[in-house]
C-alpha cells in the first residue's frame, strides 16, 4: 500500500513539473518579441501676437490692414475694418470668422466694440469658407468706434469661447498679448 501511495505521489509530482515547464514557455518574452515604434510627434508652437500676426497652435491670423470708414448713411459713429488672412495648421475645419472670433477682442477706451454688417466690393470677404489643414482665406471684419479720437486696442488670446450661460459674453483664454491702433483721422 506505502508503495502504491508513493508511486502515485512520484507520477503525480512528474506530471506537474511538467506541466508547469511546459506553460512557462508561453510567459517568457524573447528578445525577438520587441518592437520599436516610431512616433511622430508634432511640437506646439509657442503661441503669441507679435507684429500684427497671432501664431497659435491650430492656426495662424495675420492681419494684413485696419482702415477707418467715417461716412456711413448706416452707422452714427466711424467703422473700423481689420482686413486679414486665416491659415488653418491643424487637421480640423476651421473658418476665418470663426478663427477671428476666438482668438480677438476689439476695444476702445476699456469697452468692447460692437462687430457690425458693412459691404464694400473693396473689401475681401470669405467669413464661412472652410478651410482644412494648409488652407488660408482672406477676410475682413467691421466694428463700430465709440468715437473718433481714442485708440484701438485688439488682444488676441488662444482659447476664447463662447460662455454657455450667457451667449453674449465669452470667456478668456491664455492672454497672447495686444496691439493698439491709432484712428486714422485724414
Amino acid at each position: 500500500m506505502k508503495k502504491l501511495l508513493v508511486s502515485s505521489i512520484v507520477i503525480l509530482s512528474s506530471l506537474t513539473l511538467a506541466s508547469c515547464s511546459s506553460l512557462d514557455g508561453q510567459y517568457k518574452k524573447s528578445s525577438n518579441d520587441k518592437k520599436q515604434t516610431t512616433k511622430q510627434v508634432k511640437t506646439p508652437t509657442r503661441s503669441s501676437f507679435k507684429n500684427n500676426v497671432a501664431t497659435l497652435n491650430d492656426k495662424t491670423i495675420k492681419i494684413t490692414g485696419v482702415k477707418t470708414i467715417k461716412d456711413t448713411q448706416e452707422y452714427s459713429q466711424p467703422l473700423v475694418v481689420f482686413m486679414y488672412k486665416t491659415t488653418n495648421k491643424s487637421n480640423k475645419i476651421i473658418t476665418p470668422l470663426t478663427a477671428w472670433n476666438n482668438t480677438f477682442k476689439i476695444t476702445q477706451k476699456g469697452k468692447s466694440l460692437k462687430k457690425v454688417s458693412f459691404t464694400d466690393d473693396r473689401l475681401d470677404s470669405n467669413p464661412d469658407k472652410n478651410l482644412a489643414e494648409g488652407d488660408s482665406a482672406k477676410n475682413s471684419v467691421v466694428y463700430e468706434l465709440d468715437n473718433q479720437k481714442d485708440p484701438i486696442k485688439i488682444n488676441a488670446s488662444e482659447g476664447i469661447s463662447t460662455n454657455s450661460i450667457n451667449e453674449s459674453s465669452s470667456i478668456d483664454g491664455t492672454n497672447l498679448g495686444s496691439e493698439q491702433f491709432s484712428i486714422n483721422n485724414n
